[in-house]
């Protein structure tokens, strides 16, 4: 019963639990720290259940440590708070289990069915035909689906990050791995064949998901944005174990120049395309005073609500989905990103480029991306005030579009509940204007009827975007921007075809995305 420094190559559980109302009365402070250290400095009738009930299952289990947050980390001390956090990736990676208090809606809640009368089962039996039918339990997955335990935003990287993991739920304990699950109410399973003596469930919060450092992290930024957080700022620092295990499986190098602001900035041609869930409305987040003023508008952590990555298929709907799929990049078409960083200087970003061979019709005039690599010496230096840390910094091309808005209450598409709409691109440099690409922009407050936009990457056609007669083949991501003395925020994402684009006579510009 003390708090101790981790003995190398020690054995360990770790907890995650949700934390309800503020526990400052049994947290480990700087003043108490020297005393928690003690042999029994940890003095259990302070504790709330769930952590006297981890503690005493754990003992009983046979394992003689345990790594509890509230008590390990110093809360008072923003120096450890920050090098903890920052390591959650080997708190819960290298655990030998990690024991999830699901059951609870806050600290002070038992371990259901740990001590006795902790937990009520509920199991509905009728008698037919002199049968007696029960229903059977959930299965884990719905058991959790009710928990408080996993709408917290926190608890993401603490499961996903286990190798395994006992869950304690109000309807039963379940174990899990990365292959297997076991239920309280299965029994004599077979050591031979595991295969039939239970069902397999695939991890629906496995990590990662894939092979693909990108589609790894596009699992994580989804699911993660749609849980809460009682500090909204958190939405970085949250799932900070997750980016670090994604920069080891996958070389990413340095975890600072790999991910800022929650985004994947190895892979950043990818990471711009998120969206807006279109129930959310369009409001950034309240940040804790003395950090940021702001976060840049390319950055989805800016913003409050859950985040897609949709592919072009969104594109040809009436309304804006709530369903995710990975947004397709075909071609790379910015050489060199740059970023302001902390100390106002201008960095390089290490952006992974992607070049894969295309059909075009014949006759369309290519589009040619600005060339060359920006020295920061001779960026423009129009905009006569520090630039803000988190800008990006790149050269590309620009033009202005028309917009009109697809379906609408008018035909009954549109819901009260939508926060974002489809609109048509539309030149006017024909006559009549023709429809030449889909943005997706904020309904409130209305967008203007012409838009900016600045080119982000190609990816392949795709019907129903456009005007089918005139326009057939490659499309361009594109970015609806406004520019405000000098900078541009981000505003709405859409795709373009790349002859029409061309047939705007864009102007080549070096953009400060803030």
């Amino acid at each position: 019963m003390a708090v101790v420094p981790a003995p190398s190559g020690c054995r360990y559980v770790a907890l995650s639990y949700v934390w309800g109302v503020n526990g400052a009365e049994y947290w480990t402070t700087k003043d108490d720290i020297a005393k928690r250290s003690m042999p029994g400095g940890l003095n259990a009738a302070n504790l709330p259940d769930t952590i006297t009930d981890s503690i005493s299952f754990v003992r009983q289990l046979g394992e003689r440590y345990i790594w509890i947050d509230a008590l390990c980390i110093i809360q008072d001390d923003s120096q450890d708070k920050v090098i903890q956090l920052h390591a959650m990736d080997l708190v819960y990676g290298l655990s030998y289990f990690t024991l999830i208090a699901a059951g609870g809606k806050t600290a002070r809640d038992p371990l259901p069915g740990y001590r006795p009368r902790t937990r009520t089962p509920q199991i509905h039996i009728e008698v037919i035909q002199g049968l007696h039918l029960f229903v059977t339990p959930p299965t884990h997955e719905v058991a959790l689906a009710l928990s408080v335990w996993i709408t917290r935003c926190w608890t993401y990287q603490e499961c996903a990050l286990s190798c395994r993991r006992i869950y304690f739920t109000e309807k039963q304990v379940y174990f899990d791995c990365r292959c297997q699950v076991f239920r309280e109410d299965i029994v004599a399973e077979s050591e031979a064949d595991f295969s039939t003596s239970f069902v397999r469930y695939p991890r629906g919060e496995y990590f990662p998901a894939s092979t693909d450092s990108f589609k790894s992290y596009m699992f994580a930024v989804e699911r993660c944005t749609r849980r809460n957080l009682t500090v909204e700022s958190d939405i970085v620092d949250a799932p900070t174990g997750v980016t670090n295990a994604l920069v080891v499986a996958f070389g990413l190098g340095d975890p600072a120049r790999a991910f800022q602001y929650g985004m994947m900035l190895t892979e950043l041609h990818h990471a711009l395309l998120w969206q807006h869930d279109p129930h959310t409305p369009r409001v950034r987040r309240s940040l804790a005073e003395g950090g940021d003023s702001s976060w840049p508008s390319w950055a989805w952590a800016t913003w409050r609500g859950a985040v897609i990555y949709m592919s072009w298929g969104v594109y040809r709907q009436t309304r804006v989905a709530s369903y995710s799929s990975e947004a397709s990049v075909d071609e790379t078409l910015i050489d060199a990103w740059y970023i302001v960083d902390h100390s106002g200087d201008i960095v390089p970003l290490d952006v992974r480029r992607v070049s894969r061979v295309y059909w075009i019709e014949e006759e369309q005039p290519p589009y040619s991306p600005p060339g060359g690599i920006l020295d920061p010496a001779e960026i423009p230096l129009d905009i006569h005030r520090p630039l803000k840390p988190g800008t990006l910094i790149f050269r590309t091309t620009s033009s202005h579009f028309d917009i009109t808005r697809r379906g609408g209450e008018s035909d009954g598409e549109s819901s009260p509940a939508d926060h974002y709409g489809l609109f048509n691109i539309i030149s006017t440099t024909s006559s009549p204007p023709t429809w030449v690409g889909t943005v997706i922009l904020p309904l409130i407050p209305a967008p203007p009827t012409s838009i900016e936009f600045i080119v982000l990457s190609r990816c392949d056609g795709v019907d129903g975007v456009c005007d089918l007669e005139r326009y057939r083949g490659c499309l361009l991501h594109v970015m609806a921007v406004c520019e405000n003395e000098g900078l541009m925020e981000r505003v709405g994402l859409g795709v373009i075809h790349i002859v029409a684009w061309v047939a705007s006579t864009p102007e080549e510009k070096v953009v400060f995305l803030r």
